[in-house]
Parts: C-alpha cells; structure tokens; sequence
C-alpha cells in the first residue's frame, strides 16, 4: 500500500481534474497503464518504470475515498 503524499498531485499524474469522479479514475488509470506498463515497452523500461510507478501509485491513492 502506498502512503499519500500531500505534496503530490497525483490528479495531475493521472492528467485529470481534482472534481474526476472513481468512474473517470479508473478508466483513466487502466488508459495510461497499457501505454506505460514495462511489458508493452520492451527496451525503455528507464524511461516507462516511473511513469507507471506513479500512475499506479495515483490510482491506489485516489481509488480510496480515505486517503483521496
């Protein structure tokens, strides 16, 4: 599980507004996770692994109403 960090924007990340609802956040993450994952990148995981890091860690962040 992921801590939220409160200096991050992890919207942004997921290049949504702050009023997206879980519907646009889901459909948003599983968009930028096919085009990010490392397995569909095969020889630029430096530049991918980050990317997709982050957008993971956004969707763990905003997919619970606790931490969001």
């Amino acid at each position: 599980m992921v801590k939220a960090d409160a200096k991050r924007d992890y919207y942004a990340d997921l290049d949504l507004t702050p009023d997206a609802d879980s519907d646009a956040i889901k459909k948003k993450f599983k968009e930028l996770a096919k085009q990010y994952h490392p397995d569909r990148n095969p020889g630029r995981e430096a530049e991918v692994v980050p990317r997709f890091q982050a957008i993971q860690a956004a969707h763990e962040i905003l997919g619970d109403p606790g931490q969001k």
